[in-house]
């Protein structure tokens, strides 16, 4: 798992991160939206979509689930990439 974060890391911070600090701590990726957001919802929405593209074009098949956590101020939410099932 932790050799997946790491590439999924890079590839994140190459590809889609502006704007963004990216870390990992523990099982989770931390994302960190740098600027200030009143409404946090949009901003979110736009981060998972954008990081589950970005995952699910260079990762496709992967056997572990990729759990985020996005921040902003106060604003603290998560989500999961499901692993996908080979052989189908």
């Amino acid at each position: 798992m932790e050799i997946l974060q790491a590439n999924m890391l890079n590839i994140i911070r190459e590809k889609c991160s502006s704007g963004w600090s990216l870390e990992v701590f523990g099982d989770h990726i931390i994302v960190n939206v740098l600027r200030k957001e009143d409404n946090f919802r949009p901003v979110f929405a736009l981060v998972k979509q954008t990081i589950t593209r970005c995952v699910k074009e260079h990762f496709p098949e992967r056997n572990d689930d990729v759990l985020f956590e996005v921040r902003n101020g106060s604003w603290n939410c998560s989500f999961k990439i499901v692993k996908t099932l080979f052989g189908r």
